[in-house]
């Protein structure tokens, strides 16, 4: 029998040793940062990625506070989670900045739990896993929200500034002419006036039509992203002057409607920054398809600009449009890339995955 207790025992022992070699390789070979510290905040136990993460050895953090390696601008709120935790006894969860022994801030979130004994708190155990690349995600995110935000204000005064300068003024003589023809001396002077709104009312009609039309082309809806370039590029070169080929290939073949959308839009703000900046002669547009790839090439032989500014925020008027294409394209997990230089044109290249 004393046999059989021992040989059980040294199972039992044998089973412990096992089990806390584990946890010692999982602590020790984590991903995230792992420690320990007592209930006034000083570390009795950290993992190598700690080490990593920190920039200081194992020896020289245990005994420390974690006031030491929380940057200043978090530590009221650290202290503030250990006192939550100690109060309501429950697992917290919050984002800090640890400072590294060379100074450098890692934005990480940390989680953290009660250890007890004998059903007392003697400690706290926790995990710091670092976020920078959500931190980078989410950075980009709020760029990409400000600058659709400001796209969409600058859509807003350019729609303003069409109806005020055009429609307003058409409607101003409409208004003059009105009232002339009602206080004429005959009926012929009263005809020739409305006669001369009606000739300006035409006008706001087509003014409002051409306005409609670049907010929402029908031909994309209806014919699809060829022919509505093609009905643009028209009019395009009727507006400006500007020499304008297009080539196209597979016309009939019909793509998802935001590729279509993004495609068209990429296209049309191309050609807008032609006749706005370029000061060109002649532009083309070539579409195409090879293989599961759809691709759109603008190319001018303008005065071209600094490729440079499109990666400035301090060139917002100027870059906003370029920036905007791109955002186009990534939306619809398609790439895009300028090339100019000062007086040697510009060419937009886009590709759309269409599989």
């Amino acid at each position: 029998m004393p046999k059989r207790k021992t040989w059980t025992r040294n199972k039992a022992e044998r089973a412990l040793r096992e089990s806390e070699e584990r946890y010692r390789e999982l602590f020790e070979n984590a991903q995230d940062a792992i420690y320990v510290h007592d209930l006034t905040g000083r570390y009795t136990s950290v993992n190598r990625a700690a080490e990593k993460l920190s920039g200081y050895s194992r020896e020289e953090i245990i005994g420390k506070h974690f006031s030491n390696f929380i940057a200043p601008s978090h530590l009221r709120y650290a202290r503030e989670n250990l006192c939550r935790k100690l109060d309501q006894q429950a697992e917290t969860t919050y984002e800090a900045e640890i400072v590294s022994k060379t100074g450098r801030r890692t934005p990480v979130e940390i989680s953290s739990r009660l250890i007890y004994e004998h059903g007392q708190p003697v400690g706290v155990q926790g995990t710091a896993r670092d976020i920078s690349e959500r931190k980078q995600i989410q950075e980009a995110l709020r760029l990409y929200s400000r600058a659709l935000i400001d796209a969409q204000e600058t859509e807003r005064q350019r729609i303003a500034r069409e109806l005020h300068d055009e429609i307003g003024q058409v409607l101003t003589a409409v208004r003059i002419n009105l009232q002339t023809a009602k206080t004429a001396r005959d009926t012929a002077e009263a005809a020739r006036h409305i006669e001369d709104s009606i000739r300006v009312t035409d006008e706001a009609l087509r003014q409002v039509r051409d306005l409609s039309l670049d907010l929402r082309p029908p031909h994309l809806d209806d014919f699809g992203l060829a022919t509505s370039l093609r009905w643009f590029i028209d009019r395009f070169s009727q507006r400006t002057g500007i020499v304008t080929e297009f080539e196209a290939t597979d016309d009939e073949q019909r793509l998802a409607t935001e590729t279509e959308t993004a495609c068209f839009r990429i296209a049309q703000e191309a050609l807008t920054n032609v006749a706005r900046h370029a000061k060109a002669k002649r532009v083309s547009v070539r579409l195409k398809r090879y293989r599961d790839q759809l691709f759109l090439i603008v190319k001018d032989d303008g005065v071209g600009f600094d490729a440079n500014a499109l990666y400035d925020h301090s060139k917002r008027p100027a870059a906003l449009g370029l920036r905007g294409m791109k955002e186009r394209a990534n939306a619809v997990r398609g790439l895009i890339d300028i090339d100019s230089a000062d007086g040697k044109g510009t060419q937009v290249r886009a590709r759309f995955p269409i599989a």
